[in-house]
């Protein structure tokens, strides 16, 4: 291993999450694949290319450091951009499945050739906006989860993406980790969001809200990581 991949392993390690040599490989090429892609097409800042472990695929695995996914669950990437969170989980849970989205078509077609070129069995992806495509049968009310990154409000995370899921309502247990017995939507935010969950509360009053933040072992490493998971379920 070099050592940003010594890195990476050490780090999840540390979080309970073991990741394979083949796995390590995969993500190293998907860096790669995400590098060279990124000079057609922007899908990471350009700014923050050097910190692509740090900044993306880490962040991306951060999530299996406080939720716990079961075997065989359907997972939808909503918003994926660059393939981020998808690709990054998908390669540590090669027993889920995962769909990727997202409304930019060069963007998806640059994540479709990354996971072809990665020979990831387990995602698919599909192009088009989330309000219209929760309306087709095969995918409305499909998922046992959804993730995305801050790719818009809260509110707006749970109009788009409630429908995917296969039954919005639930509970989480919190053990260790949290483990996902319901459907569930899990999207990165920053700290200060207390606007946010208000105005999702008072539009969606039957949601439930559980903020996670993202401190663990290693998270010192990350420079201003004011970041937390937001978990939504339905009463």
């Amino acid at each position: 291993m070099n050592e940003e991949e010594l890195w990476l392993y050490t780090l999840c390690k540390k979080n309970g999450v073991y990741i394979t040599d083949i796995q390590m490989r995969q993500l190293t090429r998907f860096k790669s694949l995400l590098l060279d892609w990124n000079k057609k097409i922007n899908l990471v800042s350009r700014k923050n290319e050097e910190n692509i472990w740090k900044g993306h695929i880490a962040l991306s695995l951060s999530i299996l450091f406080k939720i716990e996914f079961r075997d065989k669950m359907k997972i939808l990437d909503l918003g994926t951009g660059g393939g981020l969170p998808g690709i990054p989980m998908s390669i540590l849970l090669p027993s889920c499945s995962f769909l990727l989205l997202d409304s930019t078509q060069k963007k998806i077609t640059a994540v479709q050739a990354m996971v072809e070129s990665l020979e990831l069995a387990n995602v698919n992806t599909v192009w088009g906006r989330a309000e219209e495509l929760h309306k087709n049968p095969k995918l409305h009310q499909t998922f046992d989860a959804v993730v995305a990154r801050s790719v818009s409000s809260l509110s707006n995370l749970v109009e788009w993406g409630g429908p995917f899921l296969k039954a919005f309502k639930g509970t989480n247990i919190l053990q260790k980790k949290i483990s996902i017995s319901v459907p569930s939507l899990i999207t990165f935010k920053g700290m200060e969001i207390d606007e946010e969950e208000k105005t999702a509360k008072k539009e969606f009053p039957t949601i439930l809200l559980q903020s996670v933040p993202l401190s663990y072992a290693g998270s010192e490493e990350f420079e201003n990581l004011d970041k937390k998971l937001i978990i939504v379920t339905q009463k």
